[in-house]
């Protein structure tokens, strides 16, 4: 018995090992709907991951970004209100939109006499064209203008005032939009990154579905075709399945029940049954 045993063993074990290119080795169609699953689940977590990293590089942007214009603010506050108001109204006028200080002149006469409405006029206006300068040192088209103002080709040679104020300002803009287009390269970076590595990803589980797809399948899978009994030690070998079986042993989820001289009991779930040695397989292996 033992001599049979260690020939089995050898049929199984050592003989694939020669034959590599020559006999595939077949998988059943249940597991290869198996196997499938795992990469459709694959693809899931893929998913949730690239969103999950996707939203804390935006964050990690609109964090570093948010902080930028605080500084900005805190250096436009360096600047005089008077400076502040003339620039905000200058883009006003190049961009035609309707001055903002007309609200503040409409408040001005309205309130007449109102120390207290004069004060928070004061402080509206202090407000808004702090915001209004700490955005605009953020903003490359603004960068562009301040650009043109200082070079003064397109103005007359007696704009000095105006290229002069221009000069020193781009300098503080340039010194924003630096950082600003830094940030914005770090933010594509990452993007790209996890753009690429979710393709990888995906192309990975795409290869490895193609490969199980095509792994051939056992068209003789679960039918018993060698059977070595004792009384006190019986093995045997399926179609499909590369070890030898004892009572007890799991194929998946179908069970060796007990094996007899000329046939095999299994068991799945529910449903037992009997193969006989070259009988055709049980549907449920199926």
């Amino acid at each position: 018995m033992k001599s049979l045993i260690l020939i089995l063993t050898c049929l199984v074990l050592v003989a694939p090992c020669k034959a590599v290119g020559k006999r595939p080795r077949f998988i059943g169609a249940e597991q290869i709907e198996q196997r499938i699953k795992i990469q459709q689940e694959r693809l899931k977590d893929i998913d949730e991951q690239v969103s999950k990293e996707r939203q804390t590089a935006e964050k990690w942007y609109a964090r570093h970004l948010a902080e930028l214009q605080q500084l900005a603010a805190r250096r436009a506050k360096q600047l005089i209100l008077s400076k502040r108001m003339l620039w905000t109204e200058f883009i006003k006028m190049n961009n035609q939109v309707t001055s903002a200080d007309s609200y503040f002149s409409n408040v001005a006469r309205t309130f007449v006499g109102d120390t207290k409405a004069f004060r928070l006029r004061a402080a509206l206006i202090d407000s808004y064209f702090l915001s209004a300068v700490a955005d605009l040192l953020i903003d490359s088209d603004f960068r562009k203008l301040l650009t043109e103002l200082a070079d003064g080709s397109g103005y007359n040679p007696q704009g000095l005032l105006i290229r002069s104020e221009a000069r020193k300002l781009l300098r503080l803009v340039e010194e924003f939009d630096s950082q600003r287009l830094r940030l914005q390269d770090r933010r594509s970076t990452k993007l790209n990154a996890l753009a690429q590595r979710e393709k990888d990803m995906r192309a990975d589980v795409f290869r490895v579905v193609g490969e199980i797809k095509t792994q051939p399948q056992a068209p003789n899978l679960g039918i018993v075709n060698v059977i070595s009994y004792e009384e006190k030690d019986a093995v045997c070998m399926v179609d499909g399945v590369d070890k030898i079986l004892r009572a007890g042993d799991m194929i998946g989820n179908i069970r060796v029940v007990e094996i007899y001289k000329n046939r095999v009991e299994f068991a799945k779930d529910s449903q037992r049954w009997i193969q006989a040695v070259g009988q055709p397989a049980n549907s449920a292996w199926r």
